[in-house]
């Protein structure tokens, strides 16, 4: 499970790429893993290693030209997959790959199905309905937010149905993240008041600049790493014995 030395860069980067969307009025939603995360832990799923994010009713262009030049500037790096329609943003380091923090941006597509708006209809009970989506609404997150949809619930149970249930989840508990780290977000960006940009910025900046953070990034590249191998071990095990990744 997710040590809280890696857990920490990325709730951090998580936070700093969505408080810079929201400073820059391009709507988000919480999704997938991090929405379930959210909603029954407060936190992240202590076996992920990366955060699901889907842009609502925008451009690729648009967010290369809002959000790049701010990546740039504050550490971090903005990459578009246009096969796969993701943005991927995580802190620039000496290795150029992410090695910890890394936050997926997906391109939230809009499909009527039936007279039914659907968002992501083409991933299979993952999709979100217009009315499950809207109004957005704050979900706690290690003392601060993120925007999830104003019926999670129901979304949920549609995409993961009973293996995700309060009373499964229950047995499991979020990652937890260093003190300062926690006390930041909860001042900076709290629930129930309003982002505070400028102090966000200024925290960002510095630390792009300080190498304590580049050293600490490669041990959490060797943890992605091994988490990653034991997600494609346990796989490719599940479909040699006959069930589904």
């Amino acid at each position: 499970m997710m040590p809280s030395w890696f857990a920490t860069p990325v709730v951090d980067s998580l936070l700093f790429v969505l408080s810079a969307l929201e400073h820059h009025g391009v709507q988000y939603v919480a999704h997938k893993g991090l929405l379930l995360g959210a909603v029954r832990l407060g936190g992240l799923l202590p076996w992920d290693d990366d955060s699901d994010a889907f842009l609502v009713e925008t451009s690729p262009d648009r967010v290369e030209k809002e959000l790049g030049p701010v990546c740039e500037s504050h550490g971090f790096v903005l990459r578009f997959r246009k096969r796969e329609g993701y943005f991927f943003a995580y802190p620039r380091t000496a290795i150029p790959f992410a090695l910890s923090g890394l936050t997926e941006l997906g391109l939230l597509t809009r499909t009527v199905v039936g007279g039914t708006t659907h968002f992501d209809a083409h991933e299979r009970r993952r999709h979100l309905l217009e009315g499950e989506l809207f109004p957005l609404r704050r979900i706690p997150f290690y003392g601060s937010y993120l925007l999830g949809p104003a019926r999670a619930e129901t979304a949920l149970d549609r995409m993961y149905g009973p293996l995700a249930s309060s009373d499964v989840m229950h047995r499991f508990a979020a990652p937890r993240i260093a003190s300062p780290v926690a006390e930041f977000w909860r001042t900076a960006r709290p629930l129930d008041g309003t982002l505070d940009w400028p102090r966000i910025s200024a925290r960002f900046r510095e630390r792009s600049r300080n190498p304590a953070f580049h050293l600490a990034q490669i041990p959490c590249g060797a943890w992605h790493v091994a988490n990653r191998a034991h997600w494609i071990a346990t796989d490719l095990l599940r479909r040699l014995g006959g069930g589904h990744a």
